[in-house]
């Protein structure tokens, strides 16, 4: 466990690293730490199945939420459908949860305490930050435009289109890449003198281990530059994985897995 997570480092030490030029770039999550959206995500699924005839008790309610939080919604759709033997098509079956989810996307839901603050400060110290998201961009660009927040972000990732989960450092990967403008990108070594042939294969393998090296050194001392804000534990194993400085926002979603949270966090915001 490192020294952020005994300490337990929150808001007020993470403003003054960030005011010291200690981190180079910001990617934030959106559902559950920019914006409380997590609420309906706990029961739409299970109210959705409600309208197909199918009453799910607390722990089966539960055990769904657990295994639709790791997914993409394209992933969630196709495990609906097939998972209770649905009638309804794919499409379908997004078209039924899209509408609520929707209204209260463009019309409800609230910015997490203490996020537009934190956003603010970043800008202010000229930080530059991206969005990365397993949700819907239409949503949740009406949802941060109403709360005056989208502006703030340079670039907006989703894991359907990237074709990844946040099981994976992917979508952390590609927002950096920007973010640094190149940095992190592989390290080329300078050519040496020309080789006797017989060693040449020798020669071409230990460059590639010695440029794999340098490559993945470069990687993670840019990584480490970079903040990646999020709620839930998968994500966050991911990207402390990956050498990025983690921030966990705490959310009620997230509850059962606090523990192993702050093993992986550098920091954690507490609402």
């Amino acid at each position: 466990m490192n020294n952020n997570t005994i300490n337990i480092h929150g808001l007020e030490t993470l403003l003054e690293d960030i005011q010291n030029q200690k981190y180079k770039a910001a990617i934030f999550d959106i559902d559950g730490t920019l914006i409380d959206s997590m609420p309906i995500w706990e029961d739409l699924d299970s109210e959705f199945l409600k309208t197909q005839g199918i009453e799910l008790s607390e722990q089966e309610k539960n055990e769904l939420n657990d295994t639709m939080w790791t997914m993409t919604v394209d992933e969630g759709v196709k495990y609906l459908r097939e998972t209770f033997h649905l009638a309804l098509s794919e499409e379908e079956i997004s078209k039924a949860l899209a509408d609520v989810i929707e209204h209260f996307y463009v019309y409800e839901v609230p910015a997490k305490p203490g996020m537009p603050e934190l956003v603010k400060v970043l800008h202010d110290e000229g930080i530059p930050m991206a969005l990365a998201t397993v949700g819907e961009p239409s949503y949740e660009t009406a949802a941060l435009k109403r709360l005056g927040l989208f502006d703030y972000f340079d670039s907006m990732h989703d894991c359907n289109s990237l074709g990844t989960t946040k099981r994976e450092a992917r979508i952390y990967e590609t927002a950096a890449k920007l973010l640094l403008g190149g940095e992190g990108e592989s390290v080329n070594s300078a050519a040496g003198e020309s080789e006797p042939a017989s060693s040449s294969a020798q020669a071409a393998e230990s460059a590639a281990t010695s440029e794999s090296a340098l490559e993945a050194e470069s990687a993670a001392e840019s990584n480490a530059s970079v903040l990646v804000i999020e709620d839930v534990l998968h994500a966050l194993e991911a990207a402390k994985q990956a050498g990025f400085t983690t921030v966990a926002v705490e959310d009620a979603a997230s509850a059962k897995d606090k523990a192993r949270i702050l093993e992986v966090s550098d920091y954690y915001l507490s609402n």
